[in-house]
């Protein structure tokens, strides 16, 4: 396997030698002092190039970076094919074969007014001296925001809706409904939650990264094996469970953030909605 050294020099003896190639950021883990890094990071790139087109008519170019595993191209999906005729922005997701993974994306100068990138990032070519491209050396734009009032309350409100859609799914034994709605929608809710007790514990000043990965970080021991506790299995039991489990340290998270902004709490309406789901399972 390269080495990361090795790895990132490949990428920009490209840079350097391609006229076509004339900028290049590396952006994500890599640069993100708070990020993990290790053997899994990915090299996160940004080409800033002359007629995009005359890469992405044709795919021979990426052959030397390594030998490939498998691609994606995000930007060119079936349901949403890319203008190939347009200077929109290009993605090429790669895993090569030595275990390796570069995320190249490919930007047209032209569009280079435009650039809205926020998260921390190194300028590692400049061939024409681009006033846009600056470096970004902290994550400052992801951390965990205050939540107004009513954001709080509507996640609350969706987070007791998605429980009674799962307790649904549950009796009616349609596994996929009830775990699509825990998995994909009120898991979330929970992640929004605790991230605002972490936001609180931290003056709003941490971000724990994408779909909450970094949680551990923030949370104790205790509290972090009972988050993990939350995720059911496919049996309908444990998921009846462990919705009753979720639903309760939800209502323990609900409190401790409301209190410290001085937020409305439903406790009442949140008791109601508990009896009726046991109410419901206990009928089956």
């Amino acid at each position: 396997m390269r080495t990361d050294k090795e790895m990132l020099e490949q990428i920009m003896t490209f840079a350097k030698n391609e006229e076509r190639v004339r900028a290049v950021t590396l952006d994500g883990s890599r640069v993100n002092p708070s990020a993990t890094r290790d053997k899994y990071s990915d090299f996160d790139c940004v080409f800033y190039v002359r007629d995009i087109q005359s890469f992405i008519k044709e795919e021979g170019w990426l052959d030397v970076f390594g030998e490939r595993l498998l691609m994606q191209k995000p930007m060119d999906w079936f349901s949403e094919p890319y203008d190939f005729a347009g200077i929109e922005r290009f993605a090429y997701l790669i895993q090569f074969k030595d275990g390796h993974r570069l995320d190249l994306t490919l930007c047209d100068i032209r569009k280079l007014p435009e650039e809205t990138n926020r998260e921390p990032r190194q300028i590692l070519l400049n061939k024409d001296n681009y006033s846009e491209l600056i470096p970004i050396e902290t994550e400052d734009s992801f951390y965990i925001t205050v939540p107004t009032e009513k954001e709080f309350l509507d996640t609350v409100n969706e987070f007791r809706w998605l429980c009674l859609s799962i307790s649904k799914g549950v009796c009616r034994k349609e596994l996929m409904y009830a775990k699509h709605n825990y998995d994909q929608f009120v898991v979330p809710m929970v992640i929004q939650m605790v991230n605002w007790k972490i936001g609180l514990a931290n003056d709003f000043k941490v971000s724990t990264g994408a779909f909450g990965k970094y949680i551990g970080r923030y949370l104790s021991e205790e509290e972090m094996a009972r988050f993990q506790g939350i995720f059911p299995s496919g049996e309908f039991k444990d998921i009846s469970k462990k919705l009753i489990l979720m639903f309760d340290y939800f209502g323990e998270l609900e409190d401790s953030v409301a209190e410290k902004l001085d937020f409305r709490v439903d406790r009442e309406e949140r008791q109601k909605v508990k009896t009726f789901i046991l109410d419901r399972f206990s009928s089956q």
